[in-house]
């Protein structure tokens, strides 16, 4: 059965929901998300920390990847290519930004790197492990040939969904850390 249709109704409902959660979100908020991201990426030091440059009110974050490289991380933010594939150039802040071949703002150097933790942006989610993304696929065909990657959705809790048809492009991720709590999912994509 293809879901296409109902998960593009949905994504519709989950942007606007997503921007209303953003706008009710406060510097409390920010702060749990820094802790809890703390407590599942443990030592920083020596890390590859991967994230995104947010918009249309997705969680703030460039505030984790700033935490990290002070904590000596490398961070990175995604470039998608030609070939609509991920690529995760070192990005620190204040680095030159020029817009990738979706026109979202990207690294400029090209300095390539694989991430311990990649920290992924998602309309919302289930507990199984599925989240619902903007649509262009750029995560699900990219996410697996990050196989060493911890991959977690950042979320405000009331994105949390009872369940997202999962079809077999797919790529489950390992956990959502919210404002509230870290979600660890088990048996993604054995």
């Amino acid at each position: 059965m293809d879901y296409s249709k109902e998960k593009n109704k949905n994504r519709l409902i989950w942007k606007k929901k997503r921007k209303e959660l953003f706008f009710l979100s406060s510097s409390k908020d920010q702060e749990s998300f820094l802790s809890f991201f703390s407590s599942i990426a443990g030592v920083l030091e020596g890390k590859i920390v991967a994230g995104y440059n947010s918009f249309g009110g997705e969680v703030n974050c460039l505030e984790l990847l700033k935490f990290s490289s002070l904590r000596g991380a490398l961070t990175a933010l995604p470039y998608v290519n030609s070939k609509k594939f991920i690529e995760f150039r070192e990005w620190r802040d204040g680095d030159d930004l020029e817009p990738d071949f979706y026109n979202i703002l990207s690294p400029k150097k090209n300095n390539v790197l694989i991430p311990d933790i990649i920290l992924i942006p998602l309309l919302c989610f289930d507990l199984n492990g599925m989240r619902l993304g903007m649509g262009g696929g750029i995560y699900d065909r990219s996410l697996p040939f990050f196989n060493l990657s911890d991959k977690f959705g950042l979320a405000f809790s009331g994105q949390e969904v009872k369940c997202i048809q999962k079809e077999e492009h797919d790529f489950l991720i390992d956990g959502v850390i919210t404002e509230k709590k870290v979600f660890i999912f088990k048996g993604k994509n054995s």
